[in-house]
């Protein structure tokens, strides 16, 4: 099996890069025009995205402001896979006044079919993340009122 990286360090608080990724709308401005995300552990993740269609997953860790970590389905456009899944595990960590998040994606297959699918996803979610920095610091994302 193959995987991929990708982090960025952005100066706002990890309650924030959270909201970005469990937040329908505000993963609206950055990744997923459209999104029904079920916020708890076994919920749904499901979101057209502008980088990779339609994906749904399940959420396998459900961690505040921590972590969150997706399980996969096969999705349209994707080539088949004969056994495992991908797997998306985001972690967020507070560095002094940054958080830095962290993707770490896994369960690519070795199949030369699945070569063009890791470059995309690759260089996608370096796109994603260049578009949720600039949004966090536009102010654009911001922690839940109270």
């Amino acid at each position: 099996m193959r995987g991929y990286l990708q982090s960025i360090d952005v100066e706002a608080s990890p309650a924030v890069v959270w909201r970005a990724l469990t937040h329908g709308p505000s993963l609206a401005l950055w990744y997923a025009p459209e999104s029904m995300i079920e916020p708890r552990k076994d919920g749904r993740y499901d979101v057209r995205t502008r980088f990779f269609g339609h994906r749904t997953a399940t959420i396998d860790v459900y961690e505040p402001a921590k972590r969150l970590r997706l399980i996969h389905m096969p999705g349209e456009g994707w080539p088949p896979m004969k056994s495992g899944a991908l797997v998306e595990d985001f972690l967020i960590d507070r560095r002094g006044e940054h958080t830095v998040l962290r993707l770490l994606g896994s369960g690519v297959p070795e199949d030369p079919e699945w070569d063009a699918a890791l470059k995309r996803l690759r260089a996608g979610w370096a796109v994603a993340f260049d578009y949720l920095r600039r949004r966090i610091a536009a102010g654009e994302i911001r922690e839940a009122r109270a």
